[in-house]
């Protein structure tokens, strides 16, 4: 689909971070309010499906479109969105890990994380490429940054820890980068088995 041109305002108005900062938790709701009352549902839908489009600005748009009407994934194939996603966690196109999630021992998905487990098994064959992403991502803040960059989680973990919780394969969380790696190894041989339900 090809509407690049049809959409160029909003996009660049989301790759400008026109609205404000999304992934700032104090003004989320007020900066979705704005691109929503600016855009719309159709011209938001419209940049998702819009494979021309830069993927940070489609992601941007995902993401407004989750908190102001979560319902569009009937209007979007969840393969399509499980890809922006899983790009948007590889690129780092929330600044930050908050948005991701603190995980294993908190049980925490995140405000965005969770989005690949409300896609459920469509958004494997986007998480499993990324368990072999080294990358490391820190945490904004004060108390959470302290408690998630202890972590020093990578993409490969946080793709693990949504596949396990996808697949309902035990992910267990090790300390060491190198007890993690012997788990994610473990975890891509249990896929080669994997039956979806």
């Amino acid at each position: 689909m090809n509407i690049f041109s049809d959409s160029i305002e909003i996009i660049d108005k989301l790759m400008i971070h026109h609205y404000g900062d999304l992934f700032n938790y104090m003004v989320r709701e007020e900066v979705a309010t704005k691109a929503w009352k600016d855009a719309g549902y159709d011209k938001l839908v419209a940049v998702v499906k819009d494979e021309l489009a830069p993927m940070k600005a489609r992601f941007f748009a995902c993401e407004i479109l989750d908190i102001k009407q979560f319902t569009y994934h009937k209007d979007v194939p969840k393969k399509m969105i499980a890809e922006i996603y899983a790009k948007a966690l590889a690129n780092n196109y929330t600044g930050y890990a908050n948005s991701w999630g603190l995980l294993y021992k908190h049980n925490d998905e995140g405000t965005t994380g969770i989005i690949f487990l409300e896609l459920w098994d469509k958004a494997l064959p986007a998480l499993i490429p990324l368990l072999d992403n080294d990358t490391q991502y820190l945490y904004a803040g004060s108390e959470e940054a302290t408690v998630g960059n202890a972590y020093r989680f990578r993409v490969k973990d946080f793709a693990a820890y949504y596949i396990g919780k996808i697949t309902r394969i035990p992910v267990v969380y090790h300390e060491s980068h190198e007890a993690r790696d012997k788990e994610i190894e473990a975890l891509k041989e249990a896929l080669k088995d994997y039956k979806k339900d």
